[in-house]
């Protein structure tokens, strides 16, 4: 076969004026390739620190050695080749610097936007005055979210999904949409209000159920991710089938919830 077909490749490259000549090369798998495995390994991981002087690690393999020497019955899976140390660390200090600064800035945050709620209701996650027809089942409070709402069609049964996130309560979010469902000039806002206003102008009755699929973590200057964006991208990826009205440009966005720690963004 490679010789029933070289001729017209030869030909082509002599045309060309290149000199290589076409040879053709056995080249087979070994059979040795197909029978390596990994060895299942377990990790021990101390955290590090410098004010500790014993060698952990050492300690540690010689205590492997003493209880599991090679005539014993677990040596096969407990030993030194199965056994692995590696030390873990800890954090800095201007982790734990950084993480104090935040939980301070979000509580005077939280005492701003709400100066009430710590003294009407500290552990109530519901705020609704009819707390059965809250849209998220008594959770409406909750911060920091990844949210799914579903619109169904009312004449053909259709379903259609939207995945969200908010930062800030979900109540909050929760009336930006509903504004964005009533006036006119926010029928673009998101691509959910755009599939609302497509149905009202083809006078479809519809119905809209809420509910939040999981919690992340905002921004953190200390690790500079934001865990609740990339967790709403990850979901739109990898399942679209709860977020069919989710468009592909929200992929490419840029965090919001980064700009409030800018330099720009703050009171002076």
């Amino acid at each position: 076969m490679f010789k029933q077909a070289t001729p017209e490749y030869q030909q082509a490259l002599n045309v060309s004026g290149y000199k290589y000549n076409l040879e053709y090369q056995d080249i087979r798998m070994g059979a040795t390739n197909s029978m390596k495995r990994k060895r299942k390994i377990t990790w021990f991981n101390p955290p590090f620190s410098q004010n500790v002087q014993t060698n952990v690690a050492k300690c540690f393999l010689k205590i492997i050695d003493k209880c599991f020497p090679a005539d014993h019955k677990l040596h096969k899976i407990i030993n030194r080749n199965t056994i692995k140390v590696s030390y873990s660390c800890m954090m800095n200090l201007k982790s734990i610097i950084s993480q104090h600064n935040k939980n301070i800035i979000q509580q005077h945050e939280e005492n701003k936007t709400h100066p009430q709620r710590d003294s009407i209701a500290p552990t109530t996650d519901c705020n609704c005055r009819d707390k059965a027809n809250c849209p998220v089942g008594g959770k409406c409070l909750e911060k920091n979210i990844i949210y799914q709402a579903t619109v169904k069609a009312t004449n053909t049964n259709k379903e259609e999904t939207y995945i969200g996130l908010a930062s800030t309560t979900f109540k909050e979010r929760y009336r930006n949409h509903i504004a964005s469902f009533k006036n006119t000039k926010n029928r673009n806002a998101t691509t959910l209000s755009s599939h609302i206003w497509s149905l009202k102008d083809n006078s479809i009755q519809h119905k809209i159920t809420w509910r939040i699929i999981e919690k992340a973590q905002p921004y953190r200057t200390e690790t500079n991710k934001c865990n609740l964006c990339l967790r709403e991208k990850f979901i739109i990826i990898c399942k679209p089938q709860l977020a069919s009205l989710n468009s592909k440009n929200e992929l490419a966005s840029e965090c919001r919830h980064k700009k409030k720690f800018l330099l720009s963004s703050s009171a002076l």
